[in-house]
Parts: C-alpha cells; sequence; structure tokens
C-alpha cells in the first residue's frame, strides 16, 4: 500500500467521516475516576507516516472488541471515524491538536505490516528544560523532554497525607544546562525502575513523552499521568545528539549516574564537620541518637496556603510577603531543634514537618486538638528521644564555610539502615489529576 492513498491527521477535520489512514500505536492508557476505578474506556496516541500524531479514544461500549486487535508498536489502517474538538476544560492533552478521534461501531481497523507503511517507532515535541516554568502555570498540555538522568536514590515507598503507601522514585534529568527534578509514581515509578536495571549503557538518556509539568515550592517537577510513557537511550536523532555532547565534554559527568551499584556512605559526626566545598547542597547519611529538644519559642509556624512559605504577623494578622496577603487560614507546620549525637560528638538537627509527621504521625492541627498549646512544648515529643536514627541530612554553603553545625533534616527513619529509601511522608504533591479521564467523550 502506498502512503499517498492515505490521509494524515495533519487534515482531518470535523465535517468529514469517511477518512482513511495508516498509523502506529504509540500508547494505549485508561483514565481514572476520582474513586480510583478505571473507565472502561480507553485511550490511544497515534503516529502517521507524516510524523503527526492525533489522540484517539475508544468509548466503553466497544471497548472490549478493539481492545482485543490493538497492539502497542503496530501499525493499523483505520477508516470511518469521528473527529471531536476538545472542550476549554479539558486537561492533559498528549499532543497539542484542537481535535480528537472518536473510534465508534462503524470505524474499520485492520492490522498492517511493517513494511506496507514507513512510520517512525516514536515522534515527540521535545521542549528545553529551561522552557518548562511557564508550561507548569497550566494543565492542558502535557510536555516531551528529554535529559542525561543525574545520580539518583533507589525507588521506595512514601506514606501519603492519607496514609496509603505508595511508590515513589525521584531523581534529575539534565541537559548540559538545566537539571529538573523528575518524580514517578505506583505502578510507573516500579516498571520504570525495573527497566533502568536492565540498562546497560550509561549515562542514560531518558525522554519523557506526555509528561505533567507542575511546581512544588517554587520547584519546576516532572511527573506522570495516565498517558505519560518513557524511552529509555531510544532510537532517536535527539537522543544520538545528546550522546555526542556528552563524549565531547558539555555535561558534567561526575553527576551523571554511571550505573555501577550504589552504596550509602555512612558519615560520622566528627567528619561531617569537616566536610569541604564539594558537599555544598549536598545530602548525605548519618546514625545519630536523638538526645535532648532545644527549647525555642515554638513549636510550629504558620504556612501561606498559596506559596507554602511562612508568614510573619503584621499588624497581628497572618501576612504573606510574596503575595502581598493576610492569609486567613494559615496551615502550620512542625519544626523542631534537637540534639543529635554518635560517639564522636554531637550536632543540632532541625526537624521540619515532614520529618516530625512521620515520626509522630500527627498533624500540628492534630496535636491542637488535643489540647496542646503552640507556646508548650507537648510532652509526646519526649517519645521520640533516646532512640537511634538514620538521618539524611543538607549541607549548605553556611555549614561548610562558617562551620555552622546546625543542620536541616531532610529524611528520617528510627533504627540503622544502610539505604534511607522507605519514606513516611510524601515530599512534593502526588498529581491527583493523573486519576482523571484526559478525553472529553462521556461514556
Amino acid at each position: 500500500m502506498s502512503s499517498k492513498k492515505y490521509d494524515s491527521f495533519r487534515d482531518v477535520r470535523i465535517g468529514k467521516y469517511d477518512w482513511k489512514v495508516q498509523a502506529k500505536v504509540l500508547n494505549l492508557w485508561r483514565g481514572y475516576s476520582r474513586t480510583g476505578e478505571a473507565f472502561k474506556g480507553f485511550n490511544l496516541l497515534l503516529l502517521d507516516s507524516k510524523r503527526a500524531r492525533m489522540h484517539a479514544f475508544v468509548p466503553g461500549m466497544i471497548a472490549d472488541e478493539y481492545e482485543q486487535k490493538i497492539q502497542v508498536g503496530k501499525i493499523y489502517y483505520i477508516e470511518n471515524f469521528t473527529i471531536k474538538n476538545y472542550r476549554t476544560e479539558d486537561k492533559f492533552r498528549c499532543v497539542r491538536n484542537e481535535n480528537q478521534i472518536i473510534i465508534n461501531n462503524d470505524t474499520i481497523l485492520e492490522p498492517l505490516e511493517e513494511n506496507q507503511a514507513s512510520i517512525e517507532r516514536c515522534w515527540f515535541d521535545l521542549y528545553e528544560l529551561g522552557d518548562l516554568r511557564p508550561l507548569s502555570k497550566q494543565t492542558t498540555f502535557l510536555n516531551d523532554v528529554i535529559g542525561v538522568i543525574e545520580e539518583h536514590d533507589l525507588i521506595g515507598k512514601i506514606r501519603n497525607v492519607n496514609w496509603v503507601i505508595q511508590s515513589q522514585i525521584k531523581f534529575k534529568i539534565t541537559d548540559g544546562s538545566k537539571s529538573v527534578q523528575v518524580t514517578f509514581w505506583d505502578e510507573f515509578a516500579e516498571y520504570f525502575a525495573e527497566m533502568l536495571k536492565e540498562e546497560t549503557v550509561y549515562p542514560v538518556i531518558l525522554i519523557i513523552g506526555s509528561a505533567r509539568v507542575t511546581l512544588w515550592r517554587e520547584e519546576v517537577i516532572l511527573t506522570n499521568v495516565g498517558a505519560t510513557t518513557f524511552y529509555i537511550n531510544c532510537n532517536h536523532r535527539s537522543v544520538v545528539e545528546i550522546r555526542k555532547m556528552i563524549a565531547q565534554n558539555m555535561f558534567s559527568k561526575n553527576k551523571l549516574a554511571n550505573g555501577g551499584k550504589r552504596c550509602a556512605t555512612i558519615y560520622m559526626v566528627k567528619d561531617i564537620k569537616n566536610l569541604g566545598d564539594d558537599f555544598i547542597e549536598s545530602h548525605i547519611l548519618c546514625q545519630v541518637k536523638l538526645t535532648k529538644f532545644q527549647q525555642v519559642k515554638t513549636w510550629c509556624h504558620p504556612i501561606c496556603t498559596s506559596c507554602y512559605e511562612r508568614v510573619h504577623v503584621l499588624n497581628n494578622e497572618d501576612t504573606c510577603s510574596f503575595y502581598k496577603r493576610v492569609v486567613p487560614y494559615a496551615d502550620k507546620k512542625f519544626e523542631v531543634y534537637i540534639t543529635a549525637n554518635d560517639e564522636t560528638g554531637s550536632i543540632l538537627l532541625i526537624l521540619e514537618d515532614r520529618e516530625v509527621r512521620s515520626l509522630m504521625g500527627k498533624t500540628v492541627f492534630q496535636m491542637m486538638n488535643e489540647g496542646n498549646k503552640l507556646e508548650v512544648f507537648p510532652n509526646i515529643f519526649h517519645t521520640i528521644l533516646n532512640k537511634h536514627y538514620t538521618v539524611k541530612i543538607c549541607l549548605t554553603e553556611v555549614n561548610i564555610h562558617r562551620k555552622t553545625n546546625i543542620y536541616v533534616v531532610t529524611n528520617i527513619m528510627e533504627g540503622f539502615y544502610s539505604e534511607l529509601i522507605h519514606e513516611q511522608q510524601k515530599s512534593i504533591p502526588h498529581p491527583i489529576e493523573s486519576m482523571e479521564s484526559q478525553v472529553s467523550f462521556n461514556e
């Protein structure tokens, strides 16, 4: 068959029914209701011979019939389908088209051999990592990105705000000039971690298709939704170009993942105090006993519900400096100072909200509802004293240059562990919208 006999997704529009296309199925996924139930209907991402992509939806009433016919990566002849406009409120579109395809009872879908149509294995609409921040302010479109994976933690388990255990893997990707945080969740995270283990070519170049761009505490975060896919060291021209850049030393190789087995170094307190400039902004592990709280004015502080930063009191009202507004119902977050010891010395640790909640199993408001006063240190805190913990701390320039022995804790677990991979409270928000159907077609 010649592709000249067929239509391209670039030309399809409302008002015509008998379209004839040849297309490869790049992805298949389902949306989920807010209660976590999968919709029966499913979504497809299609690619034609002119490198045009299109989103298609198969309604639940015919889903069983068509799902038996469709295999990701295969090419199909598709004829007689409906074109429908997206609605303004439709979120997380995997392509920047105004239209989507709706498969119906009259649609013909027949498999083709690879030699019957010349279609790329994959195709992307890639965005520079430095251009992602504006995209975090919208939820209409998903975005394709590429980068080299930097050193990262292993996959772990976290306990979300509803105390449900979830899988999570966090890492950064870089394009040589910009690094961006990536967080994958649940089954997607588990599958990614397994595929990463099997990879033998390093550094790993990763393409994320249909990623959601969001912000957490003003940091750009890439995360997965239903339509998200990943490609590790795939045969794509952009991967070849980045591999050339790496060979020309255009990347800082000391940050790139090299595939070696990760073994966490446990630092003694006396050694932490003498670390040099190479450790500025590094996260390291130590194993200590928590021995004594340092009393401060209060054990928590108010937080703006918009920017999540600490508010200050102005005219007896909680006021956000960033948004220049009164915050009538400010959130409250833990912040306590505690002395930690090992056999080589002592340091002062700052335990913030995530870490205190993981140890106490309570929020500030729950503590207040139990009768605890902000100006009085609650007795329940003392239950965590005189126990051993594995602690991850962040080293700042102040710690290194001014030798200030006060460190912010970024993770903590009771007991001694060689790898701190099981977290008890999420550090960035789970993309709730990933549980919603992407398409506007109602089943």
